[in-house]
């Protein structure tokens, strides 16, 4: 009894050393990396890597690949990896073995624009505004836009400026079927300036707990009307006395978050670009 102790107590030791001995990797294609069945690329697509997503390489197959990436050599060769869901291969020349932080990038004329660290249900990480007004961002579930750094890269305006708002929803709901607000109710918030953390920096904002209940007081007033004419005023005296996100019968959220970029060039002339960020099931 004792030797077969020994057998699974050194077995369990050579899995602890193989699992520890796994190389730790990070997707470095922006628009995201094919996790494959095979060490080929005309193995079955398990899943698509997002950019900057941690994976664990577990050995080598020393089969080489060379691929074109917009006119220029990417060389490296296919690697088995362990994700959360799948073990599969994948191309190691989009690989990095440090990690990479999530920083989307805007392409304007004159200016290139670096969000940091913001997690995106899309592998989008470079958008190109120079021809475009208007950009929009897909944040990923439980991420914010809030509190981000937004970094001028190449700078060549006389004067940039940020700002921001908020579109937040309100909705009541009711035992009685005729009280529930089916449809989302939208509140634009106003323009507020972002301020500059360093001399090419800004910081987005973010709603505090004051902010929301100046939000939940304005958007209760424009409601009641509505309030009282699919519920009645007795409901009404209860719908005033909300204060909280959490109180019932409302649900608050942000939908979506705005930055409108202002361009001012040395001749003086000005350009607006807006990004929009679409919050997943409000935040």
């Amino acid at each position: 009894m004792n030797f077969l102790k020994q057998i699974l107590a050194v077995g369990l030791l050579l899995g602890v050393t193989t699992i520890s001995a796994q190389e730790q990797a990070y997707v470095a294609a922006e628009s995201g990396l094919s996790l494959r069945d095979q060490p080929d690329v005309s193995g079955k697509m398990l899943s698509k890597l997002a950019y900057g997503e941690a994976i664990g390489v577990l050995e080598k197959t020393d089969k080489k690949l060379v691929i074109l990436d917009a006119g220029e050599k990417v060389s490296g060769e296919w690697v088995k990896v362990e994700t959360r869901n799948h073990i599969g291969y994948v191309f190691n020349g989009y690989l990095s073995s440090t990690k990479i932080s999530k920083t989307i990038r805007l392409d304007l004329d004159k200016l290139n624009v670096e969000i940091k660290n913001l997690a995106t249900s899309d592998y989008k990480r470079l958008h190109n505004l120079k021809q475009q007004d208007s950009a929009k961002i897909n944040v990923d579930l439980g991420a914010s836009p809030e509190r981000k750094q937004i970094v001028l890269v190449d700078n060549d305006y006389k004067h940039v400026s940020i700002f921001q708002r908020y579109e937040n929803s309100i909705s009541f709901m009711s035992e009685n079927a005729q009280c529930d607000s089916k449809n989302w109710k939208h509140f634009d918030s106003e323009w507020k300036p972002l301020k500059k953390v360093r001399s090419n920096a800004f910081e987005t904002l973010a709603y505090t707990e004051n902010d929301w209940k100046k939000f939940i007081k304005t958007a209760t007033e424009d409601l009641k009307t509505e309030v009282i004419d699919q519920c009645g005023e007795d409901w009404l005296d209860y719908f005033k006395k909300i204060e909280n996100l959490k109180d019932h019968p409302v649900g608050v959220s942000t939908k979506r978050v705005f930055l409108k970029i202002i361009l001012t060039d040395f001749e003086n002339n000005i350009t607006e670009k807006i990004i929009e960020f679409d919050i997943p099931n409000g935040c």
